[in-house]
């Protein structure tokens, strides 16, 4: 694991841990049920700020040497699969002024690098009219 994901990873973890722990005294505590609840939320946000660290990692080293030595697919799958596990929130929309919007104007793949928005589109007017949808 990179080396500073896994300093990321695991202070989050102990935040979390401590965090967690204030609330089993909460309940202990009898505190307001809706005030626990709160806190429990932000535990699970928490988590998954962690599991974004780790699909950061997993996707800059396993999955990045994977497709150097062909086996793309069968890593793609195998974290396909992982993610129905990932209690993802919707979290933010890409607005222009995210950090990533350029990826989602402007891919960085090969195979999509030279392409413009309008070649984009007619490429999915093209499959609509061969019965294959985006979605």
């Amino acid at each position: 694991m990179n080396a500073e994901f896994k300093k990321d990873a695991a202070l989050r973890l102990k935040v979390a841990a401590g965090h967690l722990e204030s609330i089993r005294h909460m309940v202990d505590q009898d505190i307001y049920c809706v005030n626990i609840m709160k806190q429990v939320s932000a535990v699970q946000a928490s988590l998954e700020q962690v599991q974004r660290v780790l699909l950061r990692n997993h996707l800059l080293t396993c999955v990045q040497d994977a497709m150097k030595e062909g086996m793309g697919t069968p890593i793609v799958e195998e974290l396909i699969g992982a993610m129905k596990y990932m209690p993802f929130s919707a979290g933010e929309a890409l607005g222009p002024d995210h950090a990533l919007s350029p990826l989602v104007e402007h891919p960085l793949c090969h195979c999509h690098s030279e392409q413009t928005p309008e070649d984009v589109q007619k490429i999915m007017e093209e499959g609509a009219r061969h019965g294959h949808t985006s979605t």
